[in-house]
């Protein structure tokens, strides 16, 4: 075979080839509304339970999650090719699943099955219209314990690629000023409750936290109203809910 042919097949199988080295997307739930209905520890005794998970697929990526009279968890979810469904503050790898029958997740701490949920345990979402943002101008306007609800890339762009889990924030306990003249702690995922890995040195004019400790860190705050607090950095925009 002379050159010129053999370039020739090799300009005809290039597209095969790529072709065949992508990846299938995986395609979205669709609209649909689950409620737990048994749970199984990892060794799959049953498990006795009074707060009901309720799961809702609401078209596209979105979900609502949310346990029996709990604050409802809204977001982006991704789910893989090799099953796992990242719902952003939690993890399952999906077992089972019938359309419009069963469902049933499974993670670390234990073996959950759904059914298909029709009560009316979850209100109509009504979107309402864009929030006005108040200027946050001091930390004492941030002061309590803040939990991370859902979590998307920096610029709320649900599809960037996240950090490892270590350097993503958990929680937040800001304190205002201190003797110590600390303003506050913020947790990251693997932190235990007692040893936070960064701590609040400033509060600028720009709105940002200024921050130390396992490495230094700066932090903008886009939110802080209405008991909601976003903060964001150079690669994740975070959602706190202050709970009481």
């Amino acid at each position: 075979m002379n050159m010129k042919k053999l370039l020739f097949l090799l300009l005809l199988l290039m597209p095969v080839v790529a072709f065949c080295g992508r990846k299938k997307a995986v395609k979205p739930f669709l609209r649909t509304r689950w409620k737990e209905i048994s749970r199984m520890k990892p060794d799959s005794s049953v498990v006795a339970f009074t707060d009901t998970m309720f799961l809702s697929f609401n078209g596209r990526d979105s979900f609502s999650y949310h346990i029996m009279r709990g604050f409802v968890y809204n977001g982006a979810y991704i789910f893989d090719q090799d099953s796992i469904l990242d719902l952003g503050t939690v993890k399952y790898r999906m077992l089972q699943f019938k359309v419009n029958k069963m469902l049933v997740l499974v993670n670390d701490n234990g073996i959950f099955k759904f059914g298909v949920d029709s009560s009316d345990t979850v209100k109509t979402i009504i979107i309402p219209k864009e929030e006005k943002l108040l200027p946050v101008t001091s930390i004492d306007q941030m002061i309590g314990h803040w939990t991370v609800y859902k979590k998307t890339g920096a610029g709320g762009k649900a599809e960037a690629p996240l950090p490892d889990m270590a350097i993503q924030l958990r929680s937040a306990y800001i304190t205002g000023p201190s003797t110590e003249g600390k303003l506050g702690y913020l947790f990251g995922g693997d932190d235990p409750g007692n040893a936070p890995s960064w701590f609040i040195k400033n509060f600028n004019e720009d709105q940002t936290l200024q921050c130390d400790g396992k490495m230094p860190r700066t932090f903008k705050v886009i939110k802080c109203q209405k008991g909601e607090m976003i903060l964001e950095d150079e690669s994740m925009r975070y959602f706190f809910k202050q709970f009481r």
